[in-house]
């Protein structure tokens, strides 16, 4: 079936108003509501791609965490600057 994309009013009573002319099939459906005048972001195949890479380095960082030393807290300055030790 292909997407049906109409505009409405939602009621106070928290109804759908389906616009006259508009056909809607019966049964189980999904519902997206988007206020009106909000933007839809575009996803592109890079940003897709990327968003899966992300996730694919995420889950790998969570099994193989990069051992870290037992003072960072403490002596951030020495491992990101090479600041003397406190």
């Amino acid at each position: 079936m292909d997407v049906i994309r109409f505009n409405t009013v939602v009621g106070d009573d928290q109804v759908i108003h389906v616009p006259s002319g508009v056909e809607v099939p019966a049964g189980p459906c999904e519902v997206t509501v988007k206020p009106a005048g909000a933007e839809t972001p575009v996803v592109t195949p890079e940003v897709r791609d990327l968003s899966a890479w992300l996730l694919a380095v995420a889950a790998e960082a969570e099994n193989d965490p990069t051992p870290l030393p037992p003072d960072l807290a403490e002596n951030h300055d020495f491992y990101a600057h090479g600041k003397p030790r406190e």
